[in-house]
């Protein structure tokens, strides 16, 4: 543990009762976007159990700052709270029988291997189907289960550039640029989440579970929503903004920083003159109207340069707020986790955990009033094998001890046991 670790506040513990309390999911989800989707399910109270090589487990374990938290990477920790970990080859045969008497008592299977990996352990949906007919199947992937890039891996960027999504990551007249965030991949977490519970409740009406196909495509493409439709609608491919527009709009130096603001009609620019304590503009022709102040913009984008530059960020963000002017300082990642909006909402917290000491975690965007998610500390690399087996599967030590000899599961750190759960 180093000097520089965060100081986290616990959540408060409670027993009740989760939204997706008595659902059970198998998870083989590895990397992004499969584990935030169920981690999603874990926060809300469903059981998971996750599924990892037992030799390294999920690559992400391996990325990132590992020795300051234990030797377990935030990386891996920010996607996969609230599970258990159960290793299993899936090579050995033993191991998939192990996975088959998981999935008889499970509710939902998620997976984002490409396809001929479950298709290679007869562990996709086909050979499930019939076996178990309550089971909802969730496949997270690149380019979906069918068409031409059905069996092509899909990481974030470049399935977000192939769908149109990195082309608007630009201002006019410049070159895209990377985002800083994987957007595609957390879109895609939240899609599966989601059609997943609508699964859940169809089943709730039929009896039955179905095949759910969620890409990483299919996320992308469909976040151009507006800019979609325009290009839809008129066969033009969609404005790029600029960095500023005399609106005002857009980014802006401050005394001691940047803000962001977005005057949107008229109206607000009205209130944005009185907090800015500019009345004359008000009676300026070039200032009256929007189509005004775009016309003149190159005249007029240097007073609202100079007169942003006289104040701090968050005193511009308070006053504009204030006026109902849409306006926010360019935090940050430190200083919007660290910041008191997210601290009055109680969305950073901290976690007991058996070798990092505290796990870090966001809360979820979500609050209910009556079943409030449940958070619970990332587990080690088959913290959870044999208890699982045994609980769950009723398998005797001696049968669990065989297993771990052939090499069909590894037993890990089982001296945390399962840890407590936090409620928000």
């Amino acid at each position: 543990m180093t000097d520089d670790r965060i100081d986290l506040p616990p959540l408060a513990r409670t027993a009740a009762r989760a939204p997706l309390d008595g659902i059970r999911v198998v998870d083989f989800t590895r990397v992004l976007a499969g584990p935030f989707g169920t981690q999603i399910l874990g926060d809300l109270g469903a059981e998971v159990i996750k599924i990892e090589n037992p030799q390294f487990g999920d690559d992400t374990r391996m990325i990132g700052p590992q020795a300051s938290l234990g030797g377990e990477a935030p990386f891996f920790m920010s996607l996969n709270r609230s599970k258990q970990s159960v290793a299993i080859d899936l090579k050995s045969e033993a191991g998939r029988a192990v996975v088959l008497d998981l999935i008889g008592t499970a509710d939902i299977l998620v997976e984002n291997f490409t396809a001929s990996v479950m298709r290679r352990f007869a562990l996709d949906y086909p050979s499930l189907r019939e076996r178990f007919p309550k089971l909802i199947y969730c496949s997270v992937s690149g380019y979906g289960r069918t068409g031409r890039n059905a069996d092509a891996p899909g990481y974030d960027s470049p399935v977000g550039a192939e769908a149109g999504v990195m082309s608007l990551n630009a201002y006019a007249g410049t070159a895209p640029v990377l985002g800083g965030l994987p957007f595609t991949d957390i879109t895609t977490a939240l899609n599966a989440a989601i059609g997943i519970l609508a699964a859940l409740q169809a089943r709730n009406h039929s009896g039955l579970g179905q095949f759910v196909d969620v890409a990483m495509f299919d996320s992308a493409l469909a976040n151009l929503s507006f800019q979609g439709a325009e290009f839809l609608a008129t066969g033009r491919e969609p404005r790029l903004n600029t960095e500023q527009a005399p609106s005002p709009r857009g980014v802006f130096e401050t005394a001691d920083g940047r803000i962001i603001i977005s005057c949107g009609n008229d109206k607000m620019f009205r209130a944005f003159c009185t907090v800015a304590e500019r009345p004359e503009w008000l009676d300026d022709p070039r200032f009256a109207t929007m189509a005004a102040r775009m016309a003149h913009g190159e005249e007029i984008l240097p007073a609202f340069r100079a007169l942003f530059a006289t104040r701090p960020s968050e005193t511009w963000a308070a006053q504009c707020k204030a006026a109902g002017i849409p306006c926010g300082p360019v935090r940050t990642t430190g200083q919007a986790l660290m910041s008191d909006q997210a601290s009055e909402r109680e969305l950073v917290f901290g976690m007991p955990h058996p070798t990092a000491g505290t796990a870090p975690g966001i809360a979820q965007p979500f609050r209910f009033s009556e079943t409030p998610c449940r958070y619970g500390a990332p587990p080690l690399l088959g913290e959870h094998t044999g208890a699982v087996l045994a609980s769950l599967l009723g398998y005797d030590e001696a049968r669990i001890r065989d297993l771990a000899a052939q090499g069909a599961i590894a037993l890990g750190d089982q001296t945390s046991g399962d840890s407590a759960r936090a409620t928000a």
